[in-house]
């Protein structure tokens, strides 16, 4: 396990963020709550996961090679949130894989800032981050090379000194000439959210949204329940992508691998779930969710339709007859 962290909080360029009515990058107001509340549940536990594991059953989390975590955390909630529309949609040949981180890294020092560089340290902040997908976009992990005639466009692989590097010189990396920009906008985040409550989080991932979480909360090993006790300071941002009701709390997918195993409980009933998303991932009780989200700085990630409710029955699957 790497503990890479990454995050720097930047409250003043944040709020300036938030408040560009230019930039789709919102703070839920009490009318977009009452939108999106569920009025009843049915007591499972919901995972977004179950949608990316038919899509990509090889999936595996990887791990930060720098202080980039900013863009690991949200790079799986727009991965998160494509898999859960084409789950919706019922359109599995529409997938085309997981995003890239470095384009989000590189974009989020540099030009979601309006900078011409972001400099050689480490770190970025979600607000940044909820600029760049949202006035830019997505890329997934593809090579981009021949349709840039960069090289360095190879996006295939995740790789830590391309990340670094971008970090400085923004998307594309050094001489790039906004290349590789114009691609990502090919494929923007339709909006983000600022979301500072629990029931507002628990709303969003019941609609198929994940959140990544920007904060300064550290995390135990999971105990007898499957959750994480708060611990110690990271400075640091993982993901939301999942809902408990006999126990409140939310899943955390964190950017270190393989950082808490199969060994430890994962929750009644969920002892044999995914293997991969048990590595990568914990339970976070309600108290310490709001404490995260109290730093003002996570974000939901909306499907392509933005902040729309929908009703998802997780018990059909996947059945898919043709391109109806």
């Amino acid at each position: 396990m790497s503990r890479y962290f990454g995050y720097k909080p930047n409250p003043a360029e944040t709020e300036f963020i938030l408040s560009d009515p230019s930039v789709p990058v919102w703070t839920m107001s009490p009318g977009d709550s009452a939108k999106i509340a569920k009025q009843t549940r049915d007591g499972k536990p919901i995972i977004l996961f179950d949608a990316l594991k038919p899509l990509h059953p090889n999936w595996k989390r990887g791990a930060q090679g720098i202080g980039d975590c900013v863009a690991w955390g949200f790079e799986l909630a727009c991965t998160l949130a494509t898999a859960v529309d084409i789950y919706v949609d019922k359109e599995p040949w529409a997938w085309m894989g997981e995003y890239a981180t470095e384009p989000i890294y590189g974009g989020s020092r540099v030009e979601a800032r309006g900078k011409t560089t972001g400099g050689w340290s480490d770190g970025s902040y979600g607000g940044a981050a909820a600029k760049w997908l949202t006035t830019w976009g997505a890329l997934r992990r593809l090579n981009y090379a021949l349709r840039t005639g960069n090289p360095s466009h190879d996006l295939a692989k995740y790789d830590s000194k391309k990340a670094k590097d971008w970090g400085n010189w923004g998307c594309g990396g050094q001489g790039d000439n906004g290349g590789l920009d114009k691609v990502a906008k090919s494929y923007p985040v339709k909006e983000a959210y600022l979301v500072t409550k629990y029931e507002d989080a628990v709303s969003a991932i019941e609609n198929g949204w994940p959140i990544a979480v920007c904060s300064g909360q550290g995390l135990g090993q999971r105990d007898s329940n499957g959750f994480a006790p708060p611990r110690g300071s990271w400075s640091h941002c993982m993901l939301f992508g999942g809902v408990r009701y006999d126990r409140p709390g939310l899943l955390n997918t964190n950017s270190w691998g393989n950082s808490w195993g199969t060994k430890a409980p994962f929750g009644p009933g969920l002892d044999d779930y995914w293997d991969e998303v048990r590595k990568c991932s914990a339970w976070v009780d309600a108290n310490t969710v709001t404490k995260m989200l109290r730093q003002q700085d996570s974000y939901i990630i909306t499907g392509v339709k933005g902040l729309e409710p929908r009703d998802i029955d997780w018990s059909k699957g996947w059945e898919i007859s043709g391109r109806s």
